[in-house]
């Protein structure tokens, strides 16, 4: 039986995509019992000059609400469930940040249209995802099925701890609507001028202890720290085939400790995992053909992670035909 009690809250504008996400958030709360937030922001800031005359701001209130309730209809008209609209004169962004602090899920549509936004996440999609209070769905096309035998959640993995808090989110999904868990993970072979540059170092090092190490800038020197830590530090490598292998082992051991991990507090749960060669975004979602949902870690709340949130989740709210839930 489920435990939600706090509502699911979308925002919502015009586009295809925000339609989109607001069909796929009514399905969710439908789903978990709980009411729906439709949330709309006129994106104005409080502070610039022409909100300053007098009512400029409630004039974008009333805007905003009027989208905002304009949604909410939609929202019933779509199915029965209990319907709130929030209309707010500021940023989108801020608005929807603040509205998590009450929700058990935030969903958004994100577009992606063209190289330029298929590289850079949109602003709005990048801050509430790095900063909102609880998980995020990214909608960007008409929704897949919600979660069952037929349509898996999947969850891409390695071995870091935000990835571990998406495999435990991604299994209490699962578990919740009793559907099927894919555990993808991924590995990608050093590239073979990298490993011979590697073993060049290494030796030049051996005979020349007493140099200074090569500038990180230095292409030689990169492809040397990196291919170190692929096979786990300063050690012997007799053949590229045996790193290769290695790699691929880890891999593998990486999916079975994970499957354990899942199992060991699902019993009951259904699991496939799925292990690939080749980058973790596309492999990623490649194992998501057929898919409800695909799940990611994101890093965290420092400068830089907001930046970059992380090349894979990013790759696959980019490119996922389904919609994509990002947990910290």
């Amino acid at each position: 039986m489920s435990t939600w009690t706090k509502p699911v809250v979308v925002g919502y504008e015009a586009s295809p995509e925000s339609q989109f996400a607001l069909q796929w958030a009514v399905q969710v709360a439908q789903r978990r019992g709980v009411p729906l937030v439709v949330v709309h922001a006129s994106g104005a800031e409080p502070s610039t000059a022409e909100l300053a005359r007098p009512g400029v701001l409630k004039m974008y209130h009333a805007r905003a609400q009027q989208i905002a309730d304009e949604g909410a209809q939609r929202a019933r008209d779509l199915g029965a469930v209990e319907v709130t609209a929030v209309g707010l004169p500021g940023g989108a962004a801020a608005a929807l940040v603040e509205q998590s602090a009450n929700a058990s899920l935030l969903v958004l549509g994100h577009r992606t249209r063209g190289v330029l936004t298929q590289a850079i996440m949109g602003s709005v999609a990048l801050a509430v995802v790095t900063h909102a209070a609880c998980p995020v769905a990214v909608v960007r096309s008409a929704p897949a099925p919600l979660p069952s035998i037929e349509h898996p959640i999947v969850v891409g993995i390695d071995s870091s701890e935000h990835s571990m808090r998406a495999l435990d989110e991604a299994a209490f999904l699962a578990a919740d609507t009793r559907s099927l868990l894919r555990i993808v993970t991924a590995w990608e072979r050093p590239v073979q001028d990298a490993w011979s540059a590697y073993q060049n170092v290494r030796e030049a090092q051996r005979k020349k202890s007493q140099d200074q190490p090569r500038r990180e800038e230095d292409d030689t020197w990169s492809a040397y720290q990196r291919v170190r830590e692929e096979i786990g530090g300063e050690r012997e490598v007799v053949t590229y085939e045996t790193l290769v292998a290695e790699i691929s082992q880890q891999a593998a051991s990486t999916v079975a400790e994970a499957a354990a991990r899942v199992q060991a507090r699902y019993p009951d749960l259904k699991i496939e995992t799925v292990i690939r060669e080749g980058s973790a975004a596309q492999s990623i979602v490649n194992a998501a053909a057929g898919a409800s949902l695909i799940v990611v870690g994101a890093r965290g709340r420092s400068a830089m992670q907001a930046l970059l949130l992380g090349s894979v989740s990013r790759k696959v709210m980019n490119q996922a035909e389904c919609a994509v839930y990002v947990i910290r």
